[in-house]
């Protein structure tokens, strides 16, 4: 029962921390303020073309450490908004961000 309970402990802890990077590095642009797409557009254009987890996390987070028009998958969205600026932010902690917006909707309000 102690193993259950430490285990949903760290898992509610890790959810809360790709959250916290989440909101904290994506929703100042890419929630509704008209600076980028939303962030549920991107998420769907990704989930269109990579269906599996492992995919669109790696896709997703090696895209996010090194933007770039010739690789963007959302041209529109470039030629809208512009190319998302470097972010500094180490591949391990954009797999994170990748899988929490693989993981969640709870972002989905912000597209209104």
């Amino acid at each position: 029962m102690k193993q259950i309970i430490l285990l949903l402990i760290f898992n509610i802890s890790f959810l809360d921390a790709n959250r916290l990077l989440f909101f904290g590095n994506c929703i100042s642009c890419h929630g509704g303020n008209s600076s980028a797409p939303y962030m549920i557009e991107i998420k769907g254009y990704y989930l269109s073309l990579y269906p599996q987890k492992e995919e669109f996390v790696d896709k997703m987070s090696k895209w996010l450490s090194n933007p770039n028009r010739k690789s963007a998958l959302l041209q529109n969205a470039i030629k809208k908004y512009k190319l998302m600026p470097y972010l500094n932010i180490d591949i391990d902690t954009l797999k994170e961000i990748s899988t929490y917006i693989y993981d969640n909707n709870e972002f989905d309000y912000l597209s209104y």
